[in-house]
């Protein structure tokens, strides 16, 4: 079953024909059908569909007013009214407690059927079956679901397309930037500026491979991608396209070495620096907000070569800043902020005024932020609860479900939790 949130079809636009209102055939009865069973039908009089957004609200004292923060939509909830009568109700009665007290959840969820809603998968949450001693031949049923949603183990799944996502934008950056470096310097150009810059930025690179740590023949291997610009421009070439594909391609070989070297076991020193390399290398491709090339600019053609390669070492840098992010999976929700903040302060230095750049940094903005969420949806985390709690009230304090909380600790009183805690 895919999810949606979104209703279903109706049977009909209609009311009169979604009820069946003909009288040569019978009214559309309301039914619910639990996972593997057949359906049970129940005559509707109400209905109530719950949902809204889940509003996470900051309230300042001293008059500082609030703000509120939209983080997510809200479960939707079905509550239904009505009433099981005729001669066989009693049959229906039990056969509809009997279907509703089998287990439901988004794997096998029950399915509700009402005439003028549609068949919803739903997940039983509470009913409630009421019989007045003067109604005879009839039960009131009162019924509350929760729209099946997406399984946790899926949820945790999207971390990979998001990965996926992310890749895929890196690559549009790339090739977007590449042509808006080509466009912008049609006009205004200057050779000697364009080797200048680009051997500022080669220095600028060697200088961080100097922060990596590891095997010299993975060292020599990084040093040699970056060496590549140094060789062009000694040939001679001057090309905007070249260089700054091979701008990236130097990026993107000290992200890949920085990772062969993070994979490498056997390197027994560069496996435990892995995370002084991963650090180093986030800091310093940061840090290139504020980059300049330090080459000197007295003509319009020298200052827009000189600002048009500036911005695109800053592109560059957001590009391999984010792969490694990206691949780095130890990395604490506290460091995940700060690094965001610096992703951000990168992206707003960069030049946002081509669509076609504009919409390679949004759509990998957004992936890497979905990526680095699930993630952090997955890393286990400890608290200690120093007096007794109530598990539930635990349980709405860590935003962590209590099943969750079972399977992952020892839990013997059902009531009060104490101790060393461990939840996602």
């Amino acid at each position: 079953m895919d999810f949606t949130p979104a209703i279903p079809q109706p049977y009909k636009e209609n009311w009169r024909e979604a009820y069946r209102y003909d009288k040569d055939d019978t009214p559309r009865l309301s039914a619910y059908q639990p996972p593997g069973g057949k359906p049970v039908p129940f005559v509707q009089e109400s209905i109530k569909y719950s949902g809204g957004q889940s509003v996470d609200t900051g309230e300042y004292p001293y008059f500082g007013y609030w703000s509120n923060v939209t983080l997510n939509e809200k479960t939707h909830t079905i509550t239904v009214s009505g009433s099981i009568r005729g001669e066989t109700y009693i049959v229906n009665r039990n056969n509809m407690v009997e279907a509703l007290r089998i287990k439901t959840d988004d794997e096998t969820p029950g399915y509700l059927d009402l005439p003028l809603w549609g068949r919803f998968p739903v997940v039983v949450a509470e009913y409630d079956v009421e019989e007045k001693g003067r109604e005879n031949g009839q039960c009131a049923v009162s019924l509350t679901f929760k729209r099946a949603g997406v399984p946790l183990e899926e949820r945790w799944g999207f971390a990979g397309d998001y990965a996926n996502a992310a890749v895929t934008a890196g690559e549009n950056l790339e090739a977007s930037s590449v042509k808006r470096f080509k466009d912008r310097l049609k006009v205004f150009f200057d050779a000697n500026a364009m080797a200048a810059n680009f051997n500022a930025v080669t220095k600028t690179l060697l200088d961080f491979t100097g922060r990596i740590q590891g095997a010299r023949s993975k060292i020599n291997n990084i040093t040699g991608s970056v060496m590549n610009l140094t060789t062009l421009i000694s040939r001679g070439t001057r090309a905007p396209v070249e260089l700054s594909q091979a701008l990236f391609g130097a990026a993107a070989g000290i992200v890949s070495g920085l990772m062969e070297i993070k994979n490498s076991a056997d390197e027994t020193v560069a496996y435990f620096r892995t995370r002084d390399n991963i650090k180093n290398m986030l800091l310093l491709f940061f840090s290139s907000d504020s980059y300049t090339t330090g080459a000197q600019a007295i003509t319009v053609n020298e200052y827009a070569t000189k600002e048009e390669t500036e911005n695109l070492f800053k592109t560059v840098a957001l590009a391999a800043a984010g792969q490694i992010l990206l691949a780095e999976e130890d990395v604490s929700y506290q460091q995940a902020l700060g690094y965001w903040d610096m992703f951000r302060r990168l992206e707003d230095s960069v030049k946002q005024d081509d669509p076609a750049v504009y919409r390679a940094l949004e759509d990998m903005r957004i992936a890497l932020a979905q990526a680095i969420s699930s993630r952090n949806m997955m890393v286990e985390l400890n608290k200690n609860i120093p007096e007794p709690s109530p598990l539930l009230h635990v349980s709405h304090s860590l935003g962590c479900d209590d099943e969750t909380l079972r399977r992952l600790n020892m839990i013997e009183d059902a009531f009060l939790v104490r101790g060393s805690l461990t939840y996602v």
